[in-house]
């Protein structure tokens, strides 16, 4: 190098850059002691394209669950939430448990609790004889296995099932290693996994998120370690992406050939990691975007508030105006929810599937009017209630297509958005089958979707992201990563025998 210096001095030509030592050393040793976890994210993301973490949606979870015997039904929906007098219920439901019809109230920053909507008074948690029970009318096959009550285990231990604990974990006959979770505080299935989801995830999304469970029920110190092993493997991408370019600028100020002036593993990993960095880089920081807690970007679920100023009233009234005797005229469903919009109360009763949901309304005859959907003039009337100093300047359905879907949660088709005329250029996502705010965003949360979705998931709408065209980038990328990530690991072990040497 010394040799080559000098000549291009007496040439005239610029000088070589000489690398930081500090630099060297700093992607030498991160690389010899994290670089492997490159390795394990881009296999686990291969795994988890095809296989991802297992969850039951609540269309699946309500066509299953038992149909409502209504006229069991003893305890209006004011009195079950007149039995647990206190607590600050975000959702009222009425389902059916082993036969026997109950009210779910699921309450904010704690515990689900269920009141018997034949007796009134408050249930305990489900025994283990009801729990089999349940998960043989779910799953309509007989039950092998019951394990619990549990806390959590590797399939529930996200926070998301915290206000369900404990649960039973059932075993079913079949052949297929399915396991269902029965919440033993409102008896519904919440969780279903299958044999071959469990032993493709364990070399797939747990590897990826780490997810230990033993250090995923800590929520905080588990997304802690995530941000600091991310962040020390960002790191030493742009240390590695920094050396590359200088030795890349060396090459071309000594006017040599090629993009690498070494051999070997060490020439295969110079060459491809000065276009795998860049996408070393957008992955970490998509991934630790993702983690960012509404640092960055703020969280798009709506406040309590908002929920409130959505329905006008509170769920207690809107309650009081659902007698048994209204109940009891309902066409079968599977769950009925108690809500409103607009100061005007009404029930969602679903059946889940293809059925889906409806909308019933106290009517003047006083019996109840039946309809598919809340109306856009509805939901029109409770936005100016609700932001009655914003001008609205649109509202219209959510399409497939739409920019601002994503692949990883999309929006149902029942969904509408509503522009707000404000500084932050608010976005209301109301589902108009169940009158639900799904979200407020505004510029700052939406840029969420492009800097994790987009990055992270290639879910960009030029690209189809239904079909095969976005799998196979994400294959061919996570390929290129893998291979890098592997040429880093032998160069690795190698210096480190050396220097043991």
């Amino acid at each position: 190098m010394t040799t080559v210096a000098q000549a291009l001095r007496r040439s005239g030509r610029p000088a070589l850059l000489v690398p930081p030592r500090s630099l060297k050393l700093l992607h030498r040793w991160l690389g010899i002691t994290v670089g492997f976890l490159f390795a394990l994210w881009f296999a686990s993301g291969a795994v988890l394209c095809f296989v991802p973490f297992p969850t039951l949606p609540s269309v699946i979870r309500i066509a299953h669950s038992e149909p409502i015997d209504l006229g069991r039904v003893r305890i209006a929906p004011a009195a079950a939430l007149a039995a647990a007098p206190g607590l600050a219920v975000q959702r009222l439901r009425l389902i059916s448990v082993d036969g026997h019809p109950r009210y779910v109230l699921s309450v904010a920053r704690g515990p689900t609790v269920s009141v018997s909507a034949e007796s009134g008074k408050l249930l305990g948690p489900l025994s283990a004889d009801a729990a089999r029970a349940v998960a043989a009318s779910f799953s309509r096959r007989p039950v092998a296995a019951i394990t619990g009550p549990l806390e959590d285990d590797q399939w529930i231990v996200h926070d998301q099932y915290d206000p369900y604990r404990p649960f039973y974990r059932v075993s079913l006959g079949g052949g297929r290693g399915t396991e269902l979770y029965v919440s033993a505080r409102s008896g519904q299935v919440l969780q279903q996994t299958r044999r071959v989801q469990r032993e493709w995830n364990y070399i797939g999304a747990i590897v990826h998120w780490v997810n230990i469970v033993s250090l995923r029920r800590h929520k905080d110190l588990w997304r802690g370690v995530m941000l600091t092993l991310g962040s020390t493997c960002g790191l030493l991408a742009c240390a590695g992406l920094g050396l590359g370019v200088i030795h890349l600028i060396n090459m071309r100020r000594a006017r040599r050939r090629g993009l690498s002036p070494f051999r070997g593993w060490l020439r295969w990993h110079h060459s491809v990691g000065l276009f795998a960095s860049a996408l070393l880089i957008s992955w970490i920081v998509s991934g630790c975007l993702m983690l960012d807690g509404g640092t960055v970007f703020p969280s798009d679920q709506p406040t309590a508030a908002e929920i409130a100023a959505l329905r006008g009233m509170t769920l207690a009234e809107a309650a009081k105006r659902f007698p048994v005797a209204l109940l009891r005229t309902l066409p079968p469903a599977r769950q009925v929810e108690i809500t409103a919009v607009a100061d005007k109360p009404f029930l969602v009763a679903s059946n889940g599937g293809q059925s889906g949901s409806w909308i019933a309304t106290p009517a003047p005859d006083g019996g109840l009017s039946l309809s598919r959907s809340v109306p856009d003039s509805l939901l029109l009337a409770a936005i100016r209630s609700a932001w009655p100093s914003v001008r609205v300047l649109r509202i219209r359905p959510i399409q497939a297509h739409d920019a601002y879907q994503v692949i990883s949660d999309p929006l149902p088709s029942s969904a509408r958005r509503i522009v707000l005329a404000d500084p932050a250029q608010t976005w209301l996502q109301i589902d108009s089958a169940t009158g639900r705010m799904l979200s407020v965003t505004d510029t700052r949360s939406r840029a969420r979707r492009w800097w994790v979705n987009g990055l992270h998931d290639f879910d960009f709408p030029s690209l189809d992201r239904s079909g095969p065209l976005r799998i196979l980038m994400l294959m061919l990328a996570v390929s290129v990563g893998f291979l890098f990530s592997c040429t880093g690991f032998v160069v690795g072990v190698k210096r480190l025998r050396r220097t043991r040497a």
